[in-house]
């Protein structure tokens, strides 16, 4: 991925405003991991893959240096505890997470709309 840097007039770097594009891709995946933490809830094995899939999530917003994001995503996985044979005890917490996350990702990209 390359990162495109302006060089400003009062001498400081600073990398350029995170695209809609990404906005999508990322509300994309954020509804792909809301499908699959649901479909997890009665397939116990599929917890480590929920937990594997936001983990790449969390390192695509760190790489896009969306760090509000990527710190709520942190929050999500640091109360995410992949279990093989029980039912998760965070899934209600997690549930919300992720549709709190949709959410802010709604309200970044509606707000770029109307700034342009």
């Amino acid at each position: 991925m390359i990162i495109a840097l302006i060089f400003l007039k009062d001498g400081y770097l600073s990398r350029m405003a995170i695209k809609r594009e990404d906005w999508l891709q990322i509300n994309k995946e954020l509804s792909l991991l809301y499908e699959m933490h649901e479909a997890a809830i009665s397939q116990t094995g599929k917890c480590r893959d929920f937990n594997s899939r936001a983990s790449i999530l969390l390192q695509h917003l760190e790489e896009l240096e969306a760090f509000d994001m990527a710190d709520r995503v942190m929050d999500l996985l640091a109360g995410c505890n992949p279990k093989d044979t029980s039912p998760c005890d965070s899934r209600l917490s997690t549930k919300a997470s992720l549709e709190r996350l949709q959410e802010r990702i709604k309200n970044k990209m509606s707000e770029m709309e109307k700034d342009g």
